[in-house]
């Protein structure tokens, strides 16, 4: 039985090397036309700008957000930063500029509020009446006196100071809140490029200032930048690298542009199909093309280079393709599968980009393998074979690491387990955090424009909160109000945070003014008709148009309270918000319970929820990997063996990570998911070649390993010096998770080599003592 169902795979097979070889060129033109269609989608694909395709729809942090802004008004934002350089920002000049820039700030598109010193609502009172005006009228108003009242007023405002001006005047800023169109994903872009325009005539006409983009739009849209600037250069130079190292390492001017095509058409059909689809993808998307030309690499160098080892000795092209193909079209499909494996992990992941991120890999990755078994073998039939070589000094130096692999393999054994050991007890200094101000070095504007804010107003991360009596009318009861403002003077004692805005705070200036501006007045008022007063009076003063709906919500039972902290980490900030709950439960009865929102918060959370998920995939993953790895191997010992390679690469990676860098992002946390396969294609490959000598040539555990080391061992050399090599081109970007992930992912690959040629050949000789090879599909 078994005999028979090995003969009719055997007959299978040659049909199919009969149909790939013979009718090559038919083979070559319909990869062309097939993958040419699916190529065409390209154009339907769509990306979005917005941070909110992180998040996931059930995302509890972001269902408060959105609750919040359904209550109030948007979070999006533009902030303007402008620095005088010679003086500070109370001069004419500057501050003609801001009212200026404050009116041009309506052409933005989907403006929905314009926030600046100019128009700030002052208040003032002449006996029983209250009077609302914007603090900067015209400029033909700005005289000395004028000036120096805008001054006293600025710096002596809670809400401006620290928000809207430095404290010590030496810098200002003009908001603009947004209302982004849901059906619209190019809004974003449209919003910066009107900003960069006014930036651009401002700069011309105010040299006297330095001035600056930032907030969320320019964020997303930067990060956008940043992906298609990486695509554009650092994968061109990654992919030359690539052909180069290809070119030098299999010495084949046919392999290395056959392996190109290869990698181009597996990469394009992938964004293709989703094109198709009419998928809308997030910058995360751009990692794509990198990750499945290393896949293409992979599969294309372990058959090239079996396919020139044949063809060199005297055989002739065809002959050499079927042999090459015979004695790896098991390990590239077990290598394809468990690759696809690893990144569907992805789909554990909290993070909507980072799951298409895999699935779309996982779709690259197989066409990679088609392409690898079909098109590849069928297009160097059609090119020229090049001239036969004999045997060089690489193949005798592998024979010589081989022989000094096997007197050394008690001491690599155990000096490799010790060494793994050691390294992978250093992943614990890894903190998971997220810094995303330093996602963009000081290349792009927003990394200067973020340190400016930071430095001179007073920080860059806001946290939120919906803060909710419970009742109708609740936000005028002095027990609400005097619990917001024991929150917002605790809030103002933590370290790091610059700037609290309240209810309370507009209720205390009201009382001052109300009370002939004398300040001992400025004060919550003990009388709960009172406070509603000064809202309803305040309300009726402001000019047409605006009025407290970012503030307090239409019920008067809940306000909105706002925080802003300088630059820090998302652990620092899950644990002031922590702490801040804590007080509100031990502190504040009056206020139901409550948890901060916002997107530094959601991104905060987001980073914890996706290493757990990933955590759980990957565990999930190995145990699939180990599965078919142990029905390919047909032995529970090798597939157990097996896992100790699979494994030791990421823990060195990030326990070198842990001990030289010290943290891990949402960016590289994904690492281990999308190396797994990576690292396993090697020791699939290495395995495979002994097993084969082991089975087919019944050699002893040390002749396997010289056989694996001489078939499959200059092919792993090249892939690995092919793509450290490719991935190392990323380091040089300027977007932090780009640099990043290629350095963690080169550092990977390379321990993965260093792994399969160290420490799996001594474990395989020690634990793999019996006279015949163990019965096995390859």
């Amino acid at each position: 039985m078994n005999q028979n169902s090995s003969s009719f795979r055997e007959r299978i097979f040659h049909l199919y090397l009969d149909c790939i070889l013979r009718r090559h060129k038919l083979v070559v033109i319909t990869t062309f036309v097939f993958m040419s269609a699916l190529i065409a989608g390209i154009p339907r694909l769509t990306i979005s700008n917005d941070f909110r395709v992180y998040f996931s729809a059930d995302n509890p942090q972001l269902a408060a957000l959105d609750e919040l802004e359904q209550t109030y008004s948007k979070q999006d934002n533009l902030y303007f930063l402008i620095r005088p350089i010679d003086t500070d920002v109370f001069t004419k000049e500057i501050l003609t500029l801001v009212l200026e820039l404050t009116e041009s700030g309506w052409t933005v598109p989907y403006s929905q509020r314009v926030s600046s010193l100019a128009n700030y609502q002052h208040t003032r009172a002449d006996g029983d009446d209250l009077f609302v005006n914007h603090l900067i009228t015209d400029s033909a108003s700005l005289n000395d006196r004028s000036i120096i009242q805008i001054r006293r007023i600025s710096l002596e405002e809670p809400a401006l100071v620290n928000s809207l001006v430095a404290s010590d005047g030496s810098a200002t800023g003009v908001n603009i809140t947004l209302t982004l169109p849901e059906n619209n994903p190019q809004a974003s872009e449209q919003i910066v490029n009107r900003a960069r325009e006014l930036i651009a005539e401002f700069r011309q006409r105010y040299p006297e200032a330095e001035l600056l983009l930032a907030g969320s739009v320019v964020e997303s849209v930067t990060l956008a930048e940043a992906v298609k600037q990486d695509l554009q250069s650092l994968v061109f130079f990654s992919l030359l690298i690539i052909s180069l190292g290809l070119l030098i390492m299999l010495r084949s001017a046919s392999g290395m542009f056959a392996t190109l095509l290869m990698i181009a058409l597996a990469v394009l059909a992938t964004m293709g199909v989703y094109g198709w689809f009419g998928t809308t993808l997030s910058p995360t998307a751009g990692f794509v093309p990198s990750i499945v030309m290393t896949i293409a690499v992979a599969d294309s160098v372990h058959i090239l280079v079996s396919y020139f080892h044949e063809f060199n000795p005297g055989r002739n092209k065809i002959d050499a393709l079927k042999e090459s193909l015979r004695i790896n079209a098991a390990p590239v499909f077990i290598t394809s599968v468990t690759t696809s494996i690893g990144v569907l992990t992805l789909n554990f992941s909290d993070s909507p980009p980072y799951r298409d991120l895999g699935n779309m890999v996982a779709i690259g990755v197989m066409f990679a393998y088609v392409l690898s078994m079909c098109f590849l073998p069928a297009l160097m039939t059609w090119l020229p074979a090049g001239k036969r070589r004999a045997a060089t000094g690489r193949e005798n130096a592998m024979h010589d690491f081989a022989e000094w692999v096997i007197t050394q393999k008690a001491k690599l054994l155990i000096g490799g387990g010790a060494v793994i050991i050691v390294v992978a007890s250093f992943i614990a200094r890894n903190e998971l955090t997220e810094r995303w101000h330093e996602y963009f070095d000081e290349t792009f504007e927003i990394r200067l424009a973020v340190k400016g804010i930071n430095e001179d107003i007073g920080g860059i991360h806001s946290l939120q909160y919906n803060l909710d009596s419970g009742v109708d009318d609740g936000i005028n009861e002095p027990g609400y109000l005097s619990a917001l403002e024991g929150f917002a003077e605790w809030f103002r004692q933590q370290p790091g945070v610059s700037h609290v805005s309240s209810v309370t705070n507009t209720i205390k200036r009201l009382n001052k003014n109300l009370h002939g501006d004398d300040p001992t007045w400025y004060r919550l008022p003990d009388d709960r008709a009172l406070a509603a007063q000064y809202l309803l009076l305040y309300e009726l003063s402001l000019p047409l148009g605006l009025g407290l709906d970012n503030t307090v919500n239409i019920s008067r039972s809940a306000s909105r309270f706002g925080v802003i902290v300088k630059e820090t980490d998302s652990e620092a900030l899950l644990d002031l918000d922590r702490r801040a709950q804590s007080w509100l439960a031990e502190n504040a009865p009056q206020i139901l319970p409550v948890e901060g929102t916002g997107l530094d918060l959601i991104f905060a959370h987001i980073m914890h929820r996706n290493i757990r998920g990933l955590l759980i995939g990957t565990a999930f993953a190995l145990i699939l990997i180990s599965f078919v790895l142990i029905a390919a191997l047909r032995s529970i010992k090798l597939g157990l063996i097996s896992l100790v390679p699979n494994l030791a690469p990421a823990a060195l990676a990030y326990g070198a990570w842990g001990l030289t860098v010290g943290h891990i992002d949402l960016a590289l946390s994904v690492v281990i998911a999308m190396s797994l396969g990576i690292v396993v294609d090697d020791t699939v490959h290495f395995l495979s070649k002994y097993s084969r000598a082991r089975r087919e040539k019944n050699l002893t555990p040390e002749d396997g390993i010289r056989y694996a080391f001489r078939t499959v061992g200059i092919a792993l050399i090249i892939t690995t010096v092919v793509l450290v090599a490719g991935f190392s081109v990323l380091a040089t970007s300027h977007f932090t998770p780009t640099r990043e992930t290629g350095t963690l992912l080169a550092i990977t690959l390379f321990l993965a080599l260093i792994s399969d040629f160290l420490f799996l050949p001594p474990l395989l000789m020690i634990s793999d003592r019996k006279g015949k090879g163990d019965r096995i599909i390859f």
